[in-house]
């Protein structure tokens, strides 16, 4: 059996449109509106919302990531929302502009707001993700992330190897020492270390694109590390691919860094895949594995 629940939302059935709606919509004749689950969404420091505009984005996160509401389905009314939530009508039109804002839903001509496909959002909005991250969907989307991974992090330790600074492979090495530390117990401190690591590497790459793709890696490190939390026998091998990767972009040995990057991600790749988390095909065929 499965270590996780089987029936979360899979990504599949936010990111079609008309497969939803002539499915899960045609019987559904009205919003039903339920109390949020056991799981938290943060209201980030870093993206703040005033705290009654917050009750209602949080509300209709809840709504909208456990599939209460469905592609295309409407988002209950304004008032509807003001009665149940006890907040005034300017709260709930703040909470729904931050949503369209963010491609989560959007209003059509005539009235109304509906849920959009996945495909829609700002996938790489660092509140969307960490909202994805906390919700139901983590389990269907971090194939999603390890599978980008694989695609841009090879190239970028192969650019870091090529453009970085004794100072910038400095501070590599003491990320990757903070996250030694928890070689035994993983400690906020030593995730916090792993994160970094891999940001660093982003940055030292040169290009302010990658550079800019250090929420996607966050989210993902944090997911993986969740996720493989009682894994800590396989913390020790992470640690030590990581420190090949090091010395392969310290040597300035290019080709070396990105097969050694693919080696750090198919471990995580392989951690996952023993907690009954399916991966493609084709995903593992490029780490030279096969499937299950």
């Amino acid at each position: 059996m499965p270590v996780f629940a089987v029936n979360t939302p899979a990504v599949s059935d936010l990111a079609s449109s008309e497969d939803s709606t002539s499915t899960g919509l045609a019987s559904r004749e009205q919003t039903v509106m339920t109390d949020p689950q056991s799981y938290t969404f943060l209201n980030n420091q870093t993206f703040k919302h005033p705290k009654v505009r917050w009750r209602v984005i949080e509300y209709l996160l809840h709504q909208m990531l456990d599939q209460s509401l469905r592609v295309h389905e409407p988002l209950p009314g304004i008032t509807d929302l003001c009665d149940h939530l006890g907040v005034s009508r300017t709260a709930v039109r703040e909470a729904i502009n931050v949503l369209v804002a963010k491609g989560m839903v959007a209003s059509r001509p005539g009235g109304g707001t509906y849920i959009q496909p996945l495909s829609s959002w700002m996938l790489l909005d660092p509140e969307v993700l960490c909202w994805l991250r906390e919700s139901d969907m983590a389990m269907s989307i971090i194939e999603h992330l390890m599978e980008v991974r694989l695609i841009f992090e090879p190239e970028a330790a192969a650019l870091a190897s090529l453009r970085g600074t004794m100072e910038q492979f400095m501070a590599m090495n003491e990320a990757l020492s903070r996250m030694s530390a928890g070689e035994s117990l993983r400690t906020p401190e030593s995730v916090q270390g792993d994160i970094d690591f891999h940001n660093l590497i982003l940055n030292t790459s040169g290009n302010i694109f990658l550079a800019r793709l250090r929420d996607l890696c966050m989210v993902s490190v944090e997911l993986v590390v969740r996720l493989t939390f009682e894994r800590v026998e396989s913390v020790a091998v992470s640690i030590k691919n990581h420190r090949r990767l090091l010395d392969a972009i310290t040597s300035r040995q290019p080709d070396l860094a990105r097969n050694e990057a693919k080696r750090v991600l198919g471990k995580t790749v392989q951690d996952l895949q023993q907690l009954n988390i399916p991966f493609r095909r084709d995903i593992l065929q490029q780490l030279g594995g096969e499937e299950e």
